[in-house]
């Protein structure tokens, strides 16, 4: 059997990078292989950058200290909790920190693998990190569904990236965007599809907490980014919980109750987040994995573009041919369709079809 280590973006309290981290763990055992999650820790999760405080002055930097050391329980509460359940699902290797050499901590396996989520976004990253192209192992590396996001990358990173990616011996990506720039810089990869949809709904169910559920019927806002203008999201969804008779429910990461929801849920893990966009009769997010799921689970949902890095999700919308389940209005129509049915069965058939082809990549690539 070969053993696979992949790298991916697995820290932090995000419920999608915890759960397409699982997700690529599974689809490795299905093709027959090992997979062994490389545990790196980039600087910018760690406790090191959480008490840095840049180059603020002596008040700022009080004020700074005293503001994180209130914040410091939700933080640890948090790592804990996703922490926990990452290793529950998933094989992880001993931890890589940036002081490491990467070269001798990395295990030794026979593909390498390059995994989805935002791993060769510069932007997200800080930078470029080459921990995620393997810089200084040598082997067979793969990429499966890997994200580059914010395509902006400059001249200098535009080598870089060639000079990194010209060692891979199959490339795929996860937006459409990503294929036409490595086609610019001379290098083919295939679009596949995000390793949550790789798991169909009665597999994730194995994933599920039992912990958070709501009795009554409700919608659910997941918004972990930014976004212009969040008020605009809840005039949304409470057009739709008046004219449905819904709850408005929420995630939060720390003690507060958020003031628009009727129920927050507080420090749900990734298992808590499953359970309650299954049980959800409608789902509004600015998340890509939160409109990944939507779709995978055949939600009733909308979704709202976040700030950044947005390509992610107009590329799964267009995809799936699901355009139309972008908001893009600031005020709420006294018309609007909100209750607009999706085509799932039409859906479901590229869905398969996608799947297919992504283990068919990953056969080919790795076996």
């Amino acid at each position: 059997m070969k053993r696979v280590a992949f790298i991916t973006i697995h820290v932090g309290a995000n419920f999608g990078s915890v759960l397409q981290t699982i997700a690529t763990s599974e689809v490795i055992k299905r093709i027959g292989a090992e997979p062994l999650c490389v545990n790196y820790t980039p600087e910018r999760v760690t406790m090191k950058k959480f008490w840095s405080f840049g180059h603020a002055n002596l008040i700022k930097k009080a004020l700074l200290f005293f503001w994180k050391l209130y914040a410091l329980p939700n933080k640890l509460l948090n790592n804990r909790s996703y922490g926990g359940y990452l290793k529950k699902h998933c094989s992880l290797s001993s931890p890589i920190y940036i002081k490491d050499n990467f070269a001798e901590k990395c295990p030794k396996a026979d593909v390498y693998m390059t995994g989805s989520d935002q791993v060769w976004n510069i932007k997200h990253n800080e930078g470029l990190d080459t921990h995620y192209f393997f810089e200084g192992i040598v082997g067979k590396k793969v990429s499966f569904a890997s994200s580059i996001g914010y395509l902006d990358i400059g001249e200098k990173n535009r080598e870089e990236y060639k000079r990194f990616l010209s060692e891979y011996s199959a490339l795929s990506v996860r937006e459409d965007s990503a294929v036409a720039l490595l086609h610019e810089l001379g290098l083919n990869a295939e679009q596949l599809l995000d390793p949550i949809f790789m798991l169909d709904k009665e597999e994730w169910v194995d994933f599920v907490s039992k912990n958070k559920s709501i009795e009554e019927p409700y919608i659910l806002i997941y918004t972990p980014y930014n976004t212009v203008d969040k008020s605009v999201i809840f005039n949304h969804a409470r057009f739709i919980a008046k004219k449905e008779g819904l709850k408005i429910v929420t995630f939060s990461w720390t003690y507060y109750k958020d003031k628009d929801a009727d129920k927050t849920i507080r420090f749900a893990n990734p298992g808590d987040f499953l359970n309650l966009i299954m049980g959800a009769e409608y789902v509004i997010t600015n998340s890509f994995h939160g409109t990944a799921f939507s779709i995978n689970l055949n939600k009733k949902f909308w979704v709202f573009l976040p700030s950044g890095f947005s390509s992610r999700i107009t590329s799964v919308l267009s995809k799936f041919g699901l355009a139309e389940r972008l908001v893009e209005e600031y005020k709420v129509s006294d018309n609007w369709d909100y209750n607009k049915s999706i085509d799932y069965k039409a859906v479901n058939l590229v869905l398969k079809k996608e799947r297919e082809n992504s283990f068919a990549f990953l056969e080919k690539a790795i076996l």
